[in-house]
Protein backbone atom coordinates (compact mmCIF):
# COMPACT_ATOMS: atom_id res chain seq x y z
CA UNK A 1 0.00 0.00 0.00
CA UNK A 2 1.19 3.59 -1.10
CA UNK A 3 2.53 5.62 2.15
CA UNK A 4 1.48 8.82 1.53
CA UNK A 5 2.28 11.85 4.15
CA UNK A 6 0.12 14.74 2.61
CA UNK A 7 -1.76 16.16 4.97
CA UNK A 8 -5.39 15.23 4.03
CA UNK A 9 -3.82 11.98 3.91
CA UNK A 10 -2.08 11.78 7.19
CA UNK A 11 -5.00 13.31 9.48
CA UNK A 12 -7.50 10.86 7.77
CA UNK A 13 -5.03 8.39 8.43
CA UNK A 14 -4.66 9.37 12.05
CA UNK A 15 -9.01 9.21 12.75
CA UNK A 16 -10.49 7.43 15.57
CA UNK A 17 -14.05 7.71 16.47
CA UNK A 18 -14.87 9.95 19.11
CA UNK A 19 -17.72 9.24 22.19
CA UNK A 20 -19.73 12.37 20.37
CA UNK A 21 -19.78 10.87 16.98
CA UNK A 22 -20.00 7.56 18.25
CA UNK A 23 -23.17 8.67 20.27
CA UNK A 24 -25.15 10.30 17.83
CA UNK A 25 -24.76 7.37 15.40
CA UNK A 26 -25.78 5.19 18.41
CA UNK A 27 -28.83 7.05 19.07
CA UNK A 28 -29.70 7.04 15.43
CA UNK A 29 -29.54 3.28 15.55
CA UNK A 30 -32.52 3.45 17.53
CA UNK A 31 -34.31 3.46 14.50
CA UNK A 32 -33.02 0.36 13.85
CA UNK A 33 -34.31 -1.41 16.79
CA UNK A 34 -37.67 0.13 15.57
CA UNK A 35 -37.14 -2.00 12.75
CA UNK A 36 -36.51 -5.02 14.49
CA UNK A 37 -39.51 -4.79 16.86
CA UNK A 38 -41.65 -3.84 14.41
CA UNK A 39 -41.43 -6.80 11.77
CA UNK A 40 -40.23 -9.18 14.62
CA UNK A 41 -43.55 -8.49 16.96
CA UNK A 42 -45.67 -9.91 14.17
CA UNK A 43 -44.04 -13.25 14.61
CA UNK A 44 -45.11 -13.97 18.18
CA UNK A 45 -48.36 -11.93 17.78
CA UNK A 46 -49.89 -13.92 15.31
CA UNK A 47 -49.02 -17.13 17.51
CA UNK A 48 -51.45 -16.08 20.24
CA UNK A 49 -54.86 -17.42 20.66
CA UNK A 50 -56.23 -14.09 22.07
CA UNK A 51 -55.34 -13.00 18.73
CA UNK A 52 -56.69 -14.98 16.12
CA UNK A 53 -60.10 -15.34 18.27
CA UNK A 54 -60.31 -11.81 18.26
CA UNK A 55 -59.94 -11.28 14.44
CA UNK A 56 -61.42 -14.40 13.79
CA UNK A 57 -62.31 -15.88 11.18
CA UNK A 58 -58.53 -15.53 10.78
CA UNK A 59 -57.69 -17.07 7.53
CA UNK A 60 -54.36 -18.03 6.00
CA UNK A 61 -54.61 -14.83 3.47
CA UNK A 62 -55.50 -12.86 5.96
CA UNK A 63 -52.06 -13.87 7.65
CA UNK A 64 -50.10 -13.47 4.74
CA UNK A 65 -51.38 -9.62 4.44
CA UNK A 66 -50.91 -8.67 7.80
CA UNK A 67 -47.42 -9.92 7.90
CA UNK A 68 -46.55 -8.50 3.80
CA UNK A 69 -48.46 -5.46 4.21
CA UNK A 70 -45.84 -4.28 6.11
CA UNK A 71 -43.31 -5.03 3.39
CA UNK A 72 -45.53 -3.03 1.01
CA UNK A 73 -45.72 -0.06 2.68
CA UNK A 74 -41.92 -0.13 3.47
CA UNK A 75 -41.43 -0.34 -0.37
CA UNK A 76 -42.93 3.49 -0.92
CA UNK A 77 -41.23 4.16 2.63
CA UNK A 78 -37.89 3.54 0.44
CA UNK A 79 -39.02 5.03 -2.53
CA UNK A 80 -39.82 8.32 -1.08
CA UNK A 81 -36.74 8.60 1.44
CA UNK A 82 -34.30 9.77 -0.91
CA UNK A 83 -36.34 12.71 -2.23
CA UNK A 84 -37.38 13.73 1.36
CA UNK A 85 -33.78 12.80 2.40
CA UNK A 86 -32.43 15.34 -0.15
CA UNK A 87 -34.72 18.38 0.71
CA UNK A 88 -35.05 18.16 4.30
CA UNK A 89 -32.15 16.34 5.32
CA UNK A 90 -31.18 12.66 6.28
CA UNK A 91 -31.89 14.23 10.36
CA UNK A 92 -35.43 15.41 9.31
CA UNK A 93 -36.88 12.35 7.12
CA UNK A 94 -35.43 10.27 10.06
CA UNK A 95 -38.08 12.28 12.69
CA UNK A 96 -40.74 12.39 10.39
CA UNK A 97 -41.00 8.54 9.90
CA UNK A 98 -40.30 8.72 13.88
CA UNK A 99 -43.53 10.04 14.19
CA UNK A 100 -45.59 8.31 11.13
CA UNK A 101 -44.07 4.76 13.26
CA UNK A 102 -45.54 6.70 16.74
CA UNK A 103 -49.04 6.88 14.62
CA UNK A 104 -48.58 3.50 13.39
CA UNK A 105 -47.87 1.64 16.74
CA UNK A 106 -51.31 3.55 18.01
CA UNK A 107 -52.99 2.63 15.16
CA UNK A 108 -52.17 -0.89 15.51
CA UNK A 109 -52.45 -1.22 19.37
CA UNK A 110 -55.89 0.21 19.00
CA UNK A 111 -57.25 -1.86 16.12
CA UNK A 112 -60.52 -3.22 16.44
CA UNK A 113 -61.24 -5.50 13.06
CA UNK A 114 -58.23 -6.73 10.93
CA UNK A 115 -58.63 -3.56 8.09
CA UNK A 116 -57.53 -1.17 10.95
CA UNK A 117 -54.50 -3.13 11.90
CA UNK A 118 -53.16 -3.92 8.40
CA UNK A 119 -53.54 0.10 7.82
CA UNK A 120 -51.37 0.44 10.64
CA UNK A 121 -48.94 -2.27 9.07
CA UNK A 122 -48.96 -0.56 5.71
CA UNK A 123 -48.57 2.91 7.77
CA UNK A 124 -45.93 1.10 10.24
CA UNK A 125 -43.92 -0.38 7.31
CA UNK A 126 -43.71 2.73 5.20
CA UNK A 127 -42.02 4.46 8.40
CA UNK A 128 -39.59 1.46 8.79
CA UNK A 129 -38.84 1.52 4.78
CA UNK A 130 -37.75 5.31 5.17
CA UNK A 131 -35.54 4.12 8.40
CA UNK A 132 -33.74 1.84 6.93
CA UNK A 133 -32.59 3.60 3.80
CA UNK A 134 -31.74 6.71 5.80
CA UNK A 135 -30.10 5.85 8.71
CA UNK A 136 -27.07 3.87 7.49
CA UNK A 137 -26.48 7.12 5.43
CA UNK A 138 -26.95 9.00 8.01
CA UNK A 139 -24.62 7.08 9.99
CA UNK A 140 -21.67 6.84 7.38
CA UNK A 141 -21.51 11.18 7.17
CA UNK A 142 -20.69 11.26 10.77
CA UNK A 143 -18.36 8.72 11.08
CA UNK A 144 -14.91 9.38 11.11
CA UNK A 145 -13.24 7.80 8.07
CA UNK A 146 -11.37 5.13 10.41
CA UNK A 147 -14.24 3.91 11.80
CA UNK A 148 -16.26 3.45 8.83
CA UNK A 149 -13.36 1.43 6.76
CA UNK A 150 -12.75 -1.68 8.32
CA UNK A 151 -15.76 -4.03 8.76
CA UNK A 152 -18.48 -1.82 7.52
CA UNK A 153 -19.20 -1.36 11.22
CA UNK A 154 -21.20 1.60 10.30
CA UNK A 155 -23.60 -0.73 8.19
CA UNK A 156 -23.33 -3.51 10.38
CA UNK A 157 -24.25 -1.55 13.39
CA UNK A 158 -27.56 -0.64 11.51
CA UNK A 159 -28.35 -4.50 10.95
CA UNK A 160 -26.80 -5.36 14.54
CA UNK A 161 -29.74 -3.49 16.83
CA UNK A 162 -31.74 -4.82 13.87
CA UNK A 163 -31.26 -7.98 15.12
CA UNK A 164 -30.97 -7.40 18.65
CA UNK A 165 -34.73 -5.67 18.45
CA UNK A 166 -35.96 -8.63 16.84
CA UNK A 167 -34.36 -10.61 19.76
CA UNK A 168 -36.41 -8.67 22.43
CA UNK A 169 -39.57 -8.88 19.94
CA UNK A 170 -39.85 -12.22 20.75
CA UNK A 171 -39.19 -12.03 24.29
CA UNK A 172 -41.97 -9.60 24.20
CA UNK A 173 -44.31 -11.81 23.09
CA UNK A 174 -42.96 -14.95 25.08
CA UNK A 175 -43.54 -12.36 28.19
CA UNK A 176 -47.01 -11.89 26.93
CA UNK A 177 -48.58 -15.36 26.25
CA UNK A 178 -48.38 -15.40 29.95
CA UNK A 179 -50.76 -12.84 30.09
CA UNK A 180 -54.81 -13.17 29.25
CA UNK A 181 -57.34 -11.21 27.06
CA UNK A 182 -56.51 -8.88 24.44
CA UNK A 183 -53.05 -7.72 26.69
CA UNK A 184 -51.67 -10.59 25.38
CA UNK A 185 -51.08 -8.77 21.64
CA UNK A 186 -52.32 -5.34 22.22
CA UNK A 187 -49.36 -4.52 24.59
CA UNK A 188 -46.74 -6.07 22.07
CA UNK A 189 -48.05 -4.15 18.85
CA UNK A 190 -48.21 -0.92 21.51
CA UNK A 191 -44.50 -1.19 22.65
CA UNK A 192 -43.16 -0.22 19.28
CA UNK A 193 -43.92 3.73 20.41
CA UNK A 194 -41.56 3.39 22.64
CA UNK A 195 -38.59 4.18 20.81
CA UNK A 196 -40.36 5.85 18.15
CA UNK A 197 -41.01 8.52 20.46
CA UNK A 198 -37.25 8.29 22.03
CA UNK A 199 -35.99 9.07 18.31
CA UNK A 200 -38.97 11.52 17.39
CA UNK A 201 -37.42 13.81 20.35
CA UNK A 202 -34.47 12.76 21.27
CA UNK A 203 -32.66 13.55 17.22
CA UNK A 204 -33.48 16.82 18.13
CA UNK A 205 -30.36 17.48 19.81
CA UNK A 206 -28.32 15.69 16.91
CA UNK A 207 -26.11 17.30 14.11
CA UNK A 208 -27.43 17.57 10.72
CA UNK A 209 -24.82 15.70 8.23
CA UNK A 210 -22.02 18.32 7.03
CA UNK A 211 -22.39 16.76 3.98
CA UNK A 212 -26.12 18.01 3.43
CA UNK A 213 -25.23 21.16 4.86
CA UNK A 214 -22.62 21.59 1.94
CA UNK A 215 -25.25 20.70 -0.72
CA UNK A 216 -27.26 23.28 0.60
CA UNK A 217 -24.60 25.91 0.39
CA UNK A 218 -24.64 26.42 4.09
CA UNK A 219 -20.55 25.86 4.40
CA UNK A 220 -20.10 27.80 7.61
CA UNK A 221 -22.61 25.53 9.03
CA UNK A 222 -21.12 22.54 7.65
CA UNK A 223 -17.64 23.47 8.82
CA UNK A 224 -18.93 23.90 12.82
CA UNK A 225 -20.33 20.61 12.64
CA UNK A 226 -17.48 18.87 11.14
CA UNK A 227 -15.47 20.44 13.49
CA UNK A 228 -17.63 18.88 16.28
CA UNK A 229 -17.79 15.26 14.70
CA UNK A 230 -13.83 15.16 14.14
CA UNK A 231 -12.84 17.76 17.13
CA UNK A 232 -10.77 14.56 18.85
CA UNK A 233 -10.54 12.47 15.97
CA UNK A 234 -6.90 12.74 15.85
CA UNK A 235 -6.50 16.13 13.96
CA UNK A 236 -4.65 18.25 15.99
CA UNK A 237 -5.46 22.10 14.52
CA UNK A 238 -7.58 23.98 12.73
CA UNK A 239 -5.58 24.41 9.30
CA UNK A 240 -5.84 20.25 9.74
CA UNK A 241 -9.80 20.32 10.16
CA UNK A 242 -9.76 22.87 7.46
CA UNK A 243 -7.61 21.09 4.74
CA UNK A 244 -9.59 17.49 5.45
CA UNK A 245 -12.98 19.53 5.13
CA UNK A 246 -12.37 21.57 1.59
CA UNK A 247 -11.00 17.77 0.47
CA UNK A 248 -14.23 16.51 1.44
CA UNK A 249 -15.77 19.83 -0.12
CA UNK A 250 -13.93 18.70 -3.47
CA UNK A 251 -14.92 15.30 -3.63
CA UNK A 252 -18.44 16.21 -3.54
CA UNK A 253 -18.36 18.35 -6.61
CA UNK A 254 -16.50 16.26 -8.70
CA UNK A 255 -18.92 13.16 -7.74
CA UNK A 256 -21.95 15.85 -8.54
CA UNK A 257 -20.83 16.49 -11.75
CA UNK A 258 -21.27 12.45 -12.95
CA UNK A 259 -24.26 11.97 -10.55
CA UNK A 260 -27.06 9.84 -12.10
CA UNK A 261 -30.48 12.00 -12.44
CA UNK A 262 -32.64 9.72 -13.68
CA UNK A 263 -33.37 6.02 -13.31
CA UNK A 264 -32.84 4.94 -17.10
CA UNK A 265 -29.35 6.41 -17.09
CA UNK A 266 -28.21 3.40 -14.48
CA UNK A 267 -28.91 0.51 -17.34
CA UNK A 268 -27.45 3.50 -19.90
CA UNK A 269 -23.47 1.52 -19.81
CA UNK A 270 -22.18 -2.01 -19.32
CA UNK A 271 -20.69 -0.85 -16.13
CA UNK A 272 -23.45 0.65 -14.26
CA UNK A 273 -26.05 -2.42 -15.98
CA UNK A 274 -23.36 -4.94 -13.91
CA UNK A 275 -23.29 -3.15 -10.94
CA UNK A 276 -26.80 -2.60 -10.62
CA UNK A 277 -27.16 -6.21 -11.50
CA UNK A 278 -24.93 -7.66 -8.44
CA UNK A 279 -26.83 -5.06 -6.47
CA UNK A 280 -30.44 -6.36 -7.37
CA UNK A 281 -28.87 -9.91 -7.08
CA UNK A 282 -27.70 -9.75 -3.88
CA UNK A 283 -30.80 -8.10 -2.15
CA UNK A 284 -32.78 -10.84 -3.70
CA UNK A 285 -30.70 -13.61 -2.83
CA UNK A 286 -30.86 -11.98 0.75
CA UNK A 287 -34.58 -13.03 0.54
CA UNK A 288 -34.39 -16.03 -1.62
CA UNK A 289 -32.38 -17.59 1.61
CA UNK A 290 -35.88 -18.16 3.10
CA UNK A 291 -34.69 -16.64 6.25
CA UNK A 292 -38.02 -14.31 6.12
CA UNK A 293 -40.18 -17.95 5.75
CA UNK A 294 -38.11 -19.27 8.29
CA UNK A 295 -39.32 -16.53 10.60
CA UNK A 296 -42.70 -18.20 10.14
CA UNK A 297 -41.18 -20.10 13.32
CA UNK A 298 -44.15 -20.50 15.82
CA UNK A 299 -45.80 -22.22 12.70
CA UNK A 300 -43.01 -24.85 12.37
CA UNK A 301 -42.88 -25.37 15.90
CA UNK A 302 -46.35 -26.39 16.41
CA UNK A 303 -45.98 -28.39 13.24
CA UNK A 304 -43.43 -30.53 15.40
CA UNK A 305 -45.35 -30.91 18.35
CA UNK A 306 -44.49 -27.48 20.34
CA UNK A 307 -47.40 -26.14 22.19
CA UNK A 308 -48.34 -23.57 24.57
CA UNK A 309 -46.28 -21.03 26.40
CA UNK A 310 -42.81 -23.37 24.93
CA UNK A 311 -43.74 -21.74 21.34
CA UNK A 312 -43.13 -18.31 22.27
CA UNK A 313 -40.51 -19.23 24.35
CA UNK A 314 -38.36 -20.89 21.75
CA UNK A 315 -38.99 -18.06 19.71
CA UNK A 316 -36.92 -15.83 22.06
CA UNK A 317 -34.21 -18.46 22.09
CA UNK A 318 -34.02 -18.15 18.43
CA UNK A 319 -33.86 -14.67 18.67
CA UNK A 320 -30.81 -14.50 20.35
CA UNK A 321 -28.79 -16.57 17.98
CA UNK A 322 -28.56 -14.52 14.90
CA UNK A 323 -27.69 -11.44 16.76
CA UNK A 324 -24.54 -13.48 18.62
CA UNK A 325 -23.22 -14.98 15.03
CA UNK A 326 -23.79 -11.19 13.24
CA UNK A 327 -21.18 -9.86 15.52
CA UNK A 328 -18.93 -12.62 14.72
CA UNK A 329 -19.58 -11.51 10.80
CA UNK A 330 -18.55 -7.62 11.38
CA UNK A 331 -15.32 -9.30 13.03
CA UNK A 332 -14.10 -11.23 10.13
CA UNK A 333 -15.93 -10.41 7.45
CA UNK A 334 -13.06 -8.21 6.17
CA UNK A 335 -10.77 -11.08 6.36
CA UNK A 336 -13.06 -13.74 5.26
CA UNK A 337 -14.00 -11.55 2.19
CA UNK A 338 -17.37 -10.78 0.70
CA UNK A 339 -17.66 -13.18 -2.09
CA UNK A 340 -16.65 -16.31 -0.25
CA UNK A 341 -18.77 -15.55 2.37
CA UNK A 342 -21.54 -15.13 0.70
CA UNK A 343 -21.02 -18.30 -1.66
CA UNK A 344 -20.47 -20.40 0.81
CA UNK A 345 -23.32 -19.18 3.43
CA UNK A 346 -25.63 -20.12 0.11
CA UNK A 347 -24.46 -23.42 -0.21
CA UNK A 348 -24.63 -24.34 3.64
CA UNK A 349 -28.26 -22.91 4.26
CA UNK A 350 -29.14 -24.70 0.91
CA UNK A 351 -27.81 -28.07 2.69
CA UNK A 352 -29.56 -26.75 6.27
CA UNK A 353 -32.72 -26.61 4.30
CA UNK A 354 -32.43 -30.34 2.71
CA UNK A 355 -31.64 -31.69 6.38
CA UNK A 356 -34.87 -29.49 8.00
CA UNK A 357 -37.26 -30.49 4.94
CA UNK A 358 -36.17 -34.35 5.72
CA UNK A 359 -36.98 -34.26 9.76
CA UNK A 360 -40.24 -32.35 9.34
CA UNK A 361 -41.36 -35.09 7.00
CA UNK A 362 -40.61 -37.65 9.57
CA UNK A 363 -41.44 -35.85 12.72
CA UNK A 364 -44.01 -33.15 12.65
CA UNK A 365 -47.02 -33.98 14.09
CA UNK A 366 -45.35 -36.64 15.82
CA UNK A 367 -43.92 -38.07 18.98
CA UNK A 368 -40.71 -38.22 19.12
CA UNK A 369 -39.27 -35.58 21.44
CA UNK A 370 -35.46 -36.28 20.06
CA UNK A 371 -36.62 -35.83 16.35
CA UNK A 372 -38.55 -33.13 17.00
CA UNK A 373 -35.50 -31.64 19.04
CA UNK A 374 -33.14 -32.21 15.65
CA UNK A 375 -35.68 -30.05 14.13
CA UNK A 376 -35.36 -26.98 16.05
CA UNK A 377 -31.74 -27.22 16.58
CA UNK A 378 -31.23 -26.93 12.48
CA UNK A 379 -34.24 -23.81 12.52
CA UNK A 380 -31.64 -22.02 14.77
CA UNK A 381 -29.10 -23.50 12.94
CA UNK A 382 -29.84 -21.70 9.90
CA UNK A 383 -30.13 -18.43 11.86
CA UNK A 384 -26.55 -18.60 13.21
CA UNK A 385 -25.55 -19.78 9.12
CA UNK A 386 -27.61 -16.72 7.72
CA UNK A 387 -26.12 -14.19 10.11
CA UNK A 388 -22.99 -15.23 9.54
CA UNK A 389 -23.09 -14.56 5.52
CA UNK A 390 -26.10 -12.72 4.25
CA UNK A 391 -27.58 -10.61 7.29
CA UNK A 392 -24.70 -8.01 7.46
CA UNK A 393 -23.13 -8.31 4.04
CA UNK A 394 -25.83 -7.01 1.66
CA UNK A 395 -25.79 -3.81 3.92
CA UNK A 396 -21.90 -3.85 3.11
CA UNK A 397 -21.58 -5.20 -0.47
CA UNK A 398 -24.15 -2.72 -2.21
CA UNK A 399 -22.78 0.54 -1.16
CA UNK A 400 -19.83 -0.75 -2.35
CA UNK A 401 -19.70 -1.88 -5.58
CA UNK A 402 -22.50 0.87 -6.29
CA UNK A 403 -20.49 4.04 -7.20
CA UNK A 404 -21.17 7.66 -6.14
CA UNK A 405 -23.13 8.62 -9.58
CA UNK A 406 -25.62 5.69 -9.25
CA UNK A 407 -25.61 4.77 -4.96
CA UNK A 408 -28.94 6.50 -4.49
CA UNK A 409 -31.11 5.15 -7.59
CA UNK A 410 -29.20 1.98 -7.57
CA UNK A 411 -29.37 1.16 -3.29
CA UNK A 412 -33.32 2.05 -4.10
CA UNK A 413 -33.73 -0.08 -7.33
CA UNK A 414 -31.59 -2.93 -5.19
CA UNK A 415 -34.00 -2.61 -2.10
CA UNK A 416 -37.04 -2.18 -3.65
CA UNK A 417 -36.46 -5.72 -5.54
CA UNK A 418 -35.72 -6.78 -2.20
CA UNK A 419 -39.05 -5.68 -0.39
CA UNK A 420 -40.71 -7.19 -3.27
CA UNK A 421 -40.08 -10.51 -3.13
CA UNK A 422 -39.96 -10.69 0.70
CA UNK A 423 -44.16 -9.31 -0.36
CA UNK A 424 -44.50 -12.36 -2.25
CA UNK A 425 -43.16 -14.98 0.17
CA UNK A 426 -44.95 -13.46 3.25
CA UNK A 427 -48.23 -13.56 1.26
CA UNK A 428 -48.04 -17.21 -0.16
CA UNK A 429 -45.56 -18.84 2.90
CA UNK A 430 -49.03 -19.34 5.06
CA UNK A 431 -51.10 -21.18 2.52
CA UNK A 432 -47.41 -23.02 1.22
CA UNK A 433 -47.41 -24.74 4.93
CA UNK A 434 -51.12 -25.62 5.11
CA UNK A 435 -51.57 -27.42 1.57
CA UNK A 436 -47.57 -28.59 0.96
CA UNK A 437 -45.89 -28.40 4.16
CA UNK A 438 -41.99 -29.73 4.58
CA UNK A 439 -41.96 -29.74 0.78
CA UNK A 440 -41.80 -26.01 0.48
CA UNK A 441 -38.58 -26.08 2.15
CA UNK A 442 -37.46 -27.59 -1.48
CA UNK A 443 -37.85 -24.02 -3.07
CA UNK A 444 -35.12 -22.48 -0.84
CA UNK A 445 -33.07 -25.55 -1.09
CA UNK A 446 -33.02 -24.69 -4.43
CA UNK A 447 -32.52 -21.07 -4.40
CA UNK A 448 -29.65 -21.20 -2.23
CA UNK A 449 -27.85 -23.51 -4.57
CA UNK A 450 -28.72 -21.21 -7.42
CA UNK A 451 -27.83 -18.24 -5.80
CA UNK A 452 -24.11 -19.55 -4.27
CA UNK A 453 -23.81 -20.64 -7.88
CA UNK A 454 -24.88 -17.17 -9.19
CA UNK A 455 -22.38 -15.38 -6.89
CA UNK A 456 -19.32 -17.54 -7.38
CA UNK A 457 -19.41 -17.66 -11.09
CA UNK A 458 -20.72 -13.24 -11.31
CA UNK A 459 -19.35 -11.77 -8.46
CA UNK A 460 -16.77 -9.62 -7.54
CA UNK A 461 -14.39 -9.48 -4.66
CA UNK A 462 -14.66 -5.79 -2.89
CA UNK A 463 -12.13 -6.58 0.24
CA UNK A 464 -9.86 -4.32 0.40
CA UNK A 465 -10.04 -2.56 -2.45
CA UNK A 466 -9.81 1.12 -3.39
CA UNK A 467 -12.80 2.81 -5.87
CA UNK A 468 -10.40 2.95 -8.70
CA UNK A 469 -9.93 -0.84 -8.30
CA UNK A 470 -13.49 -1.49 -8.14
CA UNK A 471 -14.21 0.52 -10.90
CA UNK A 472 -11.76 -1.37 -12.86
CA UNK A 473 -13.62 -4.80 -11.82
CA UNK A 474 -16.20 -3.27 -14.03
CA UNK A 475 -14.62 -2.49 -16.50
CA UNK A 476 -13.98 1.50 -16.34
CA UNK A 477 -11.31 3.76 -16.54
CA UNK A 478 -9.50 4.56 -13.22
CA UNK A 479 -9.88 7.98 -11.75
CA UNK A 480 -7.35 10.04 -10.49
CA UNK A 481 -9.22 13.06 -9.69
CA UNK A 482 -9.67 11.86 -5.91
CA UNK A 483 -6.66 9.68 -6.02
CA UNK A 484 -3.76 11.89 -6.13
CA UNK A 485 -1.64 11.80 -2.67
CA UNK A 486 -3.34 9.50 -0.89
CA UNK A 487 -2.74 6.05 0.19
CA UNK A 488 -5.53 3.04 -0.69
CA UNK A 489 -6.99 3.81 2.83
CA UNK A 490 -8.24 7.18 2.43
CA UNK A 491 -9.49 6.23 -1.32
CA UNK A 492 -11.63 3.60 0.01
CA UNK A 493 -12.75 6.01 2.50
CA UNK A 494 -14.59 8.32 -0.16
CA UNK A 495 -16.62 4.94 -1.19
CA UNK A 496 -18.20 4.67 2.14
CA UNK A 497 -19.09 8.00 2.63
CA UNK A 498 -20.05 9.98 -0.08
CA UNK A 499 -23.46 10.97 -0.16
CA UNK A 500 -26.12 9.24 -0.90
CA UNK A 501 -29.10 10.92 -2.75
Amino acid sequence: MKDTRSLEGAVCGAARLTWYTFNCALFAAVGSLLYGIDSGIISTTISQESFTDYFAPYTDDISGAVVSTFGGGSFFGVVLSGYLADKWGRKRTIQLAALIALIAGIIQAASVHVGMLIAGRIIGGFAVGMMNMTIPIYNSQIAPPRWVRPLGLVSGLHAQFVGFRFAAANWIGYGCSFASGQFQWRFPLAIQCLPALILLFGIQFLPFSPRWFLEKGREEEALAVYKKLNAADGTHSETHQVANFNEMKHQMEEYNKTMVSTYGTLFSTPPYRKRIMLAVLVQVFTQLSGINVINYQTTLYKRVGITGHNVTLLAGIYGLVGPIANMVCLAYVDKWGRKPTMWITGIVMGCDMAILMALTSQYANGTNKAGQGATIAFIYLFSIIYSLGYNSIHYIYVPEILNQPIRSRGSAVAVCCNILVNIVFNQISPRAFNNIGYKYYAVFLSTNIVGAICVYFLFVETKGKTLEEIGELFGETPRTVQSEGKGDDDSIHEHHEETVK
